[in-house]
């Protein structure tokens, strides 16, 4: 969870939440516009410029998702002297080896570790363990411990399962071309 990170919720069909982006959108600051394909980045670049800068297109009537429209990184300008990175759309988001990360994020619990009575404590029912000491006494809080052993369970899926991610990338695109070939008319074996 980033609490610091604000959500905004907008249209850039209706307008709606757009004010709310003023602060970011200064002359000294740049912006990158990242999401899966379809979510309206290039839509949004286009009513803050108030010109049609990116061509759109509508959502796949079959699959509901986006199109690739966007297929490169392009700066652009607006009117206030913000600069703006369009993106292409991306398929997936997450974590890949975010280890040193979660180390540098939650170092007083690297630092708590350490302390405990034994080297390979597990932070549970271990006799001396400096974790359970802290969450006892109220200097650590149950919820950054909450977070610490979400990111350990979501660093350690990810890394258990990024070959079946692969494979699963490739079968996406093996159905995708034969889905094409089909469309076109072609004899499939």
């Amino acid at each position: 969870m980033a609490r610091e990170v604000p959500v905004i919720a907008m249209s850039s069909k209706t307008g709606f939440g757009l004010d709310e982006l003023t602060p970011f959108l200064m002359p000294t600051k740049t912006v990158v516009f990242l999401g899966s394909s379809g979510v309206g980045k290039s839509s949004l670049l286009n009513r803050l410029a108030g010109e049609d800068l990116m061509e759109v297109k509508a959502i796949r009537d079959d699959d509901s998702k986006g199109r690739h429209t966007t297929s490169y990184r392009q700066l652009f300008r607006l009117p206030q002297g913000a600069l703006i990175i369009d993106t292409p759309g991306m398929r997936e988001l997450g974590l890949w080896d975010s280890r040193e990360g979660i180390s540098l994020a939650f170092t007083e619990l690297e630092e708590l570790f350490s302390n405990c009575r034994f080297t390979n404590c597990s932070h549970e029912t271990e006799p001396g363990c400096a974790v359970q000491a802290a969450l006892g006494d109220g200097s650590l809080s149950p919820e950054k411990w909450k977070q610490y052993l979400a990111q350990r369970r979501e660093t350690a899926f990810v890394m258990n399962h990024s070959a079946y991610l692969k494979q699963k990338q490739e079968l996406h695109k093996s159905i995708a071309r034969f889905t094409k070939e089909i469309k076109k008319g072609k004899e499939v074996y």
